[in-house]
């Protein structure tokens, strides 16, 4: 009888602890295992499109890595384009929430649900008519 009152009590007290939890603190949890899915290892490949403008000539898709480059989001707000380990330029961006990331001045929405996508992250941002999406890739 003891056992089941200690065990009751116990679950008890871990509910009452997570239903506790503010929604900010859940959100923060989700950031975090994002941000550190996204800042380990280094990503391959990067290719920016822009779509929707009016003049044909804007709307372009373009890779913001050469062959032998990789980027690297660390912690620190920037990511680092490298080439054979050395630092070629940087981008700054930030992590609000575990779906929306500020990259080189632009917010976009995450598409992916990045703690299940550890080998692509897709950023999109619509402006009127204007879509910019970037997709990073790596191996897995």
């Amino acid at each position: 009888m003891k056992t089941k009152i200690t065990l009751l009590s116990t679950l008890a007290v871990l509910v009452i602890t997570l239903f506790s939890c503010s929604k900010e603190t859940v959100d923060n949890i989700g950031r975090d295992a994002a941000l550190n899915i996204i800042v380990s290892g280094h990503w391959e490949k990067a290719t920016k499109t822009i779509s929707g403008n009016e003049d044909e000539l804007l709307n372009v898709t373009e890779e913001l890595l050469d062959e032998d480059e990789t980027i690297n989001f660390n912690k620190d707000g920037k990511a680092y384009v490298k080439r054979e380990g050395n630092d070629v330029r940087t981008y700054n961006y930030e992590m609000p929430t575990a779906k929306e990331m500020k990259f080189d001045g632009m917010t976009y929405a995450i598409q992916e649900n990045i703690v299940q996508s550890i080998t692509t992250l897709t950023l999109v941002n619509h402006t009127g008519p204007v879509r910019t999406e970037i997709v990073f890739k790596r191996k897995r």
